[in-house]
């Protein structure tokens, strides 16, 4: 079998000028914190030391808030990476966006969470989606072979029902994929397990009022708009009725991360964690030790997945819908 593709998170600040229901830098409080973030310089290094064809996901708060954004960016092209970078492009200006796509990443991705009114909301930012809609339409007549323009909607209990709604938008601007991933949040099962906010990333929730009905509907409207467009839909994951109710409702099982040993969690000041969801130091990008970091995560399942497993995203994966 061939070996397996390393993917290097990169969160490259915790700064952004929205702040998501949802977000965990929100609720975990270090979202616009004025921590210390690595430099350029320091993350070409540090980059330096992975080889060509590696997957690089840069991510933030909002990488476009980075005055040296497209120093790093370039230098993740220049290394023959594959590399895309999400944002809620509040940022982006015209010949931002320009220069990223001349750039072509093999991606990028927009967060799009609603309808105009319910992405303000969600994001706390008056007339975030029309910022969005545009950078999104304008990324996507720029693109260039091999780069593929994408929308992200984290499901939730206010946009349950606007999610055919979410697609449509992103299809008339011309996105290659609409991507919907259910909310990542922690159960009692969690704080049973001992679990604290500071040792789990995602945010705990109790009581979450999700409407299960209408959320059934809405993904069935969702995929009853097959061949509508070229637009690909995809779920993560795509669940019946009854694993719906055990994921809101419930306390779905913990299971393994079949990603974990392949994945490089590294966050803005160049500490790296032990996988995208425990905020266990794993090592440092200054002195980057693979195998140190192997340990680190081989030892978070020592004995089973841990409670906090049971809704991470990185444990379901991204089903291709049409």
């Amino acid at each position: 079998m061939p070996p397996v593709k390393t993917t290097v998170m990169m969160e490259l600040t915790w700064r952004c000028p929205a702040a998501c229901r949802f977000c965990y830098l929100r609720g975990t409080g270090r979202l616009n914190a004025g921590r210390r973030e690595m430099s350029a310089a320091a993350i070409e290094r540090f980059m330096r030391r992975f080889p060509a064809g590696t997957h690089f996901y840069f991510s933030g708060g909002e990488p476009f808030l980075r005055r040296d954004i497209f120093r790093v960016l370039g230098y993740a092209a220049s290394r023959g990476f594959e590399w895309g970078v999400n944002t809620g492009a509040l940022p982006l200006e015209e010949a931002a966006v320009a220069k990223l796509m001349a750039l072509r990443p093999s991606y990028v991705i927009f967060s799009l969470h609603g309808t105009p009114a319910l992405h303000d909301g969600l994001t706390g930012v008056k007339g975030a989606h029309a910022r969005l809609s545009r950078a999104l339409r304008l990324a996507a007549a720029l693109r260039r072979p091999g780069t593929e323009v994408m929308t992200n909607c984290v499901i939730c209990p206010e946009n349950a029902r606007a999610l055919p709604a979410v697609y449509l938008q992103a299809a008339r601007a011309g996105a290659d994929r609409a991507v919907f991933e259910h909310l990542q949040f922690a159960g009692p099962a969690a704080a049973r397990a001992g679990l604290s906010p500071e040792a789990l990333i995602t945010p705990f929730i109790g009581g979450l009022k999700m409407d299960l009905r209408a959320l059934g509907a809405s993904i069935k409207e969702l995929k009853a708009l097959r061949g509508a467009f070229r637009t690909h839909l995809e779920l993560r994951p795509d669940f019946d009725a009854k694993e719906l109710a055990r994921y809101y409702k419930g306390s779905p099982r913990p299971a393994a991360c079949p990603g974990l040993t392949s994945t490089v969690n590294v966050e803005p000041d160049g500490r790296i964690r032990a996988c995208v969801l425990y905020s266990a130091k794993a090592g440092d990008a200054a002195s980057y030790d693979a195998a140190a970091v192997r340990r680190a995560q081989r030892a978070l399942v020592k004995g089973g997945a841990p409670a906090g497993c049971a809704r991470c995203c990185r444990r379901y994966v991204i089903e291709r819908i049409f």
